[in-house]
């Protein structure tokens, strides 16, 4: 007599409602699944995964991609597995580091059905490479994809953005600084557009010196005010560059890595560049310099954003520690009223070192934030709300044809926003 079998003998019940309990399904009573798992306790049964898998024809396991696990990611990854495992399914993460080579461990996996599916978090591979791999199984992927065959349930960050700024031209603020992601990405691109269109629609400068860039956790939150308030650098380490990678940004923080990590001439030419050498610089037309390009892949390499502070060069160098000029700084009518961040935690360093260094905040500086994270309504930062959890769940969903034979509908999407203590 098999295991299930006599799980169904002892229990009272059929064979194919063991099975279902075993599969987690949720087409059993409470009472009907605590009777038939108590018997299993008793037995002390574990299912033996590989002849299920055998008797299945799949793995009933889901790989995730990713650089590395931030505080940034770590929510969707968290709805993800919860999702999955409501299906019967587990998640194995396979973090790269950044590095191409290990990230294709992943794609090898489903080729050889080690694994039934892959969602893509972060990815560093060229999309022709990830694409070519889709014949093996379904890829699904939360980074934005410029590939009609890889399906991505990522939002047009571009509406988000726009809810951030009207907001705050709502309560009378003309000087709107941005605190962005990677200046080459695709969401960076659409909240760019988001924030010129609505300072021209309302005949206001847009000002691009107030843009920085590879802003991603706190210390670079931290380092935004500190520039526009000209006070001494902290300087980013090889740390920084690691989480930044991790944050799934990879190379934007290159140059804070290289001195003590030289990599090769090819090495670097696999990578995003962020500057143009001074010829290349000197052949681009002057609308392409300060700023990202519209369309990267027809304007060459992304150059960083002109930084150009507006107290003056003095200021950029970080050298100075003279509090009297900063408290000069602060009462400048030369400084933003309002700084727009990439996430929560980038908005959790500005208002703790605008507050460190005596910058008002809500009086003389807003603050708004993106994702809407437990740490935004800790700090009662105002932050536009991203449904990474139902995005995670209509990323599984996507997944379902191929995992489980039928579509299961997806959540409608949609951003809002938070209004708190820091507008």
């Amino acid at each position: 007599m098999s295991n299930l079998e006599q799980i169904a003998k002892l229990s009272g019940f059929s064979k194919a409602t063991v099975s279902r309990v075993l599969n987690k399904s949720r087409h059993v009573s409470p009472e009907t699944r605590e009777k038939i798992l108590q018997v299993i306790r008793e037995m002390d049964y574990v299912p033996n995964r590989n002849a299920v898998s055998l008797s299945k024809g799949k793995t009933l396991q889901i790989g995730m991609i990713t650089a590395g696990i931030t505080e940034v990611i770590l929510p969707f990854m968290t709805s993800f597995v919860e999702v999955a495992a409501e299906h019967g399914f587990q998640t194995i993460i396979y973090t790269s580091d950044s590095d191409r080579d290990r990230e294709l461990q992943a794609f090898e996996d489903l080729k050889q059905k080690r694994v039934d599916g892959l969602l893509i978090i972060t990815c560093v591979n060229e999309l022709s490479v990830v694409s070519s791999y889709g014949k093996y199984g379904p890829i699904v992927s939360w980074q934005r994809m410029d590939r009609p065959d890889i399906p991505s349930v990522a939002m047009d960050q571009y509406d988000g953005y726009a809810l951030a700024i009207e907001h705050l031209l709502e309560r009378g603020v003309t000087k709107i600084a941005n605190a962005f992601g990677r200046p080459s990405s695709l969401n960076t691109l659409r909240r760019i557009q988001a924030y010129e269109d609505k300072m021209t629609a309302s005949g206001l400068p847009i000002r691009q010196d107030w843009y920085f860039n590879a802003v991603y956790h706190l210390e670079e939150g931290q380092e935004v005010v500190r520039r526009l308030l000209g006070a001494p650098s902290q300087r980013l380490t090889d740390a920084h560059a690691r989480r930044e990678a991790a944050a799934g940004e990879p190379g934007v923080l290159e140059t804070y890595a290289e001195a003590s990590n030289p990599r090769s001439t090819d090495d670097r030419a696999s990578r995003p560049r962020l500057e143009w050498t001074e010829e290349e610089a000197a052949s681009k037309p002057e609308r392409s310099r300060g700023r990202a390009c519209a369309d990267p892949d027809n304007e060459g390499p992304v150059r960083p954003f002109e930084r150009e502070h507006p107290f003056g060069e003095a200021s950029t160098q970080f050298g100075s520690d003279d509090t009297e000029s900063q408290a000069q700084a602060r009462d400048s009518d030369e400084l933003p009223q309002a700084i727009v961040c990439a996430n929560d935690y980038v908005a959790a360093g500005i208002l703790s070192e605008a507050r460190r260094m005596g910058w008002d905040v809500p009086a003389k500086l807003r603050i708004v934030s993106f994702d809407n994270m437990q740490i935004a309504g800790t700090l009662g930062l105002t932050s536009v709300q991203n449904p990474i959890r139902d995005q995670a769940y209509n990323a599984f969903a996507l997944l379902s044809p191929n995992l489980l034979g039928q579509q299961i509908s997806l959540k409608p999407l949609g951003f809002s926003l938070a209004v708190r203590e820091t507008t």
